[in-house]
């Protein structure tokens, strides 16, 4: 069994993704895009945080290889780079660590701990390139989307702002936080799902540098966490290679102690980070790019499991479901993992020859479920930080405490506690597993 129309609406990871998805079980796809998309990897307008650091865990590269084989042979061939276990590190109060999980001072080579290091805007023109190619996947660029088409409560479609309209079995809202999805509810005198919140503040600074001798950097990336004790505990750092043999830094702040925009008191900020290393490079490299900066102010989860009534022919997906403070680099793998549910549920349904009503159904708790490992990590971080405010997640404290068991375990040795905890950060697992 085959269906027939599908519609993505935006064309981020998230978008993309879930193009290749559909074009495995729909006759035909239209992505559509408010953006003109550029030939060549820039910036869009549409994605404000496309200038920042952007990583991919483990777990959401595993399954963008798995949509898009060439994708990384794609990304080396235009200046990405592979970080193995020993290339990318965290220099935290406690010393230096090879995992963002927990603490492991050690380099451990299991075949697991890798990472990707590019711009954003060269991972969507690699991944944009390999959907385009699609015989069956259309891009409509600098399309505005007016309202759904809306049959018995059903949606059946979009009309584009020009009065055209087009059909759909299917209708992806992939068009981030400020959903479509949310204003269509409103519309059809349908509730909105509830929301779970937490109040991080924070925010990024980026610029981008040359090195006058890339050599002095011989590895991907490093990150510099936050202090203890001090005057400066809500400051944080990285440096990453990016194409062109040029570094991307960033320079992270939260609850009002933001890095600046200006140069200058951007490279004052970073002397103020606890250990020197980014620093002592950067006198050693030219500002390319000056800082731009990007503001988060909260975390939030929309329930959508939980609703009762949906319209059918509608989902959203990604950021418009979960979207979470983004300096703990979850963002694109989480959608990564929404969208392989998606797969799956439409996988099961042709299978067994089911038309698409009550897709809903099926799909929202499965997606919610990968929301709750993210979700954990993130809030305890955020919560470990005084004056974050919102919603801690009381309802996991089972998993919590199996979490930090299994850490206990990891820090004392236990090979099996301290990959189990590994996969569950790197969104290899769901947080189920533990």
């Amino acid at each position: 069994m085959t269906y027939d129309k599908a519609i993505v609406l935006g064309t981020g990871i998230a978008g993309l993704a879930t193009a290749r998805v559909l074009a495995k079980h729909f006759r035909t796809v239209t992505m559509i895009d408010r953006d003109d998309v550029p030939s060549n990897p820039q910036v869009r307008t549409g994605a404000a945080q496309g200038f920042h650091i952007h990583t991919l865990l483990p777990g959401g590269l595993d399954i963008l290889n798995d949509l898009f084989p060439t994708l990384e042979g794609d990304l080396d061939a235009q200046g990405g780079h592979s970080a193995g276990p020993t290339q990318w590190y965290a220099y935290t109060a406690f010393g230096k660590t090879y995992r963002l999980s927990r603490f492991q001072p050690t380099p451990i080579d299991d075949g697991a701990s890798r990472m990707r290091a590019q711009t954003r805007p060269l991972l969507e023109h690699c991944i944009r390139a390999q959907v385009e190619a699609l015989p069956n996947v259309t891009a409509r660029y600098k399309t505005m989307v007016d309202r759904p088409l809306v049959e018995n409560g059903r949606i059946t479609g979009v009309a584009l702002a020009t009065g055209e309209a087009l059909q759909a079995d299917l209708v992806v809202d992939a068009t981030g936080r400020e959903s479509q999805t949310l204003r269509w509810l409103d519309a059809l005198g349908l509730n909105r799902p509830g929301e779970t919140t937490v109040n991080c503040d924070f925010a990024y600074g980026t610029a981008l540098f040359r090195p006058n001798d890339g050599a002095q950097f011989d590895d991907v990336c490093f990150l510099i966490s936050s202090a203890r004790k001090g005057e400066y505990v809500k400051r944080g750092g990285s440096l990453t290679k990016v194409e062109g043999g040029n570094w991307l830094v960033t320079l992270a702040g939260r609850l009002g102690d933001y890095p600046p925009k200006d140069s200058a008191g951007f490279m004052t900020f970073i002397d103020t980070l606890h250990n020197p290393r980014l620093g002592d490079l950067l006198k050693h490299a030219d500002l390319l790019v000056a800082p731009k900066q990007y503001l988060f102010p909260k975390s939030v989860r929309r329930h959508f499991e939980k609703l009762s009534a949906f319209p059918d022919g509608l989902l959203p997906i990604g950021d418009a479901l979960c979207h979470i403070n983004p300096g703990y680099a979850q963002g694109m793998s989480l959608a990564c993992r929404q969208v392989a549910e998606l797969d799956r549920v439409l996988s099961e349904r042709r299978d067994t020859s089911q038309p698409l009503g009550g897709l809903w159904r099926d799909f929202f708790p499965r997606a919610h479920e990968q929301t709750r490992a993210p979700w954990v990590f993130a809030a305890l971080t955020d919560f470990s930080k005084k004056g974050t405010t919102g919603d801690f997640p009381e309802e996991e404290a089972d998993a919590i405490a199996d979490l930090k068991r299994l850490n206990k375990l990891a820090d004392e040795g236990d090979r099996d506690a301290a990959q189990l905890v590994d996969s569950v950060f790197d969104m290899q697992a769901p947080l189920s597993a533990l």
